[in-house]
């Protein structure tokens, strides 16, 4: 594959409450965009992540090592014009989608998604009950840039049903193999979901990915 085939835009939607600079590992001081990084970073070759306010000096520091390029886009800023702004500043025709609070999403499970919009304008995981994952998926750029309104509002659920060629991956039938417990598509919605993710972190370190 090319330089820049692949890229990543980084959501930190939760930034306002702080959720994103939290400690998951207090010894090492690991925040769960360090978490969701350490993945990403070894799948993509651009990294973008989009911040709705001036991020803390303190996150800077440690996500510089990762090469990732900010963007600072406003508190108003709606999710899908935050997007459109990564999607205009990245290089590649192929870019992966995903929120700055699921710290445990794995490589494998990133290239799958990449291998599977091949030729198709996303590949989005979906569960056997038939919900998907949009937000942690696959697009082609000029696809979905080509389907955010001109002054963008709302979510980016909204645009999946705008797009033709999509290619829905089974999380239990196709992703469980590369990911058994199925950890990368677990959320850190809230403070309270901070303990179980304290937990999976632990496990981690004792059984590396």
């Amino acid at each position: 594959m090319s330089h820049q085939s692949r890229a990543a835009i980084i959501l930190d939607g939760a930034d306002e409450t702080g959720l994103s600079a939290n400690y998951l590992d207090k010894a090492t001081q690991s925040t769960l965009i360090e978490y969701v990084l350490d993945s990403v970073w070894t799948v993509a070759d651009q990294i973008y992540v989009i911040f709705s306010k001036e991020p803390d000096l303190k996150l800077v520091e440690s996500i510089a090592p990762f090469g990732v390029k900010i963007i600072v886009q406003g508190r108003r800023s709606s999710s899908l014009s935050s997007l459109a702004s990564g999607l205009k500043a990245v290089q590649s025709e192929s870019v992966f989608i995903i929120p700055s609070t699921v710290p445990f999403i794995k490589p494998n499970v990133i290239f799958a998604l990449f291998d599977g919009a091949r030729n198709h304008d996303a590949a989005i995981p979906r569960w056997s009950d038939g919900r998907i994952e949009p937000l942690l998926s696959v697009y082609a750029r000029k696809a979905l840039l080509k389907v955010i309104p001109t002054r963008p509002r709302g979510r980016i659920e909204s645009l999946v049903d705008n797009l033709y060629a999509i290619r829905y991956i089974g999380i239990e039938d196709e992703l469980k193999s590369l990911d058994p417990d199925l950890y990368s598509f677990f959320y850190v919605k809230s403070r309270k979901d901070l303990p179980k993710a304290r937990r999976i972190a632990s496990l981690a370190l004792r059984h590396p990915k």
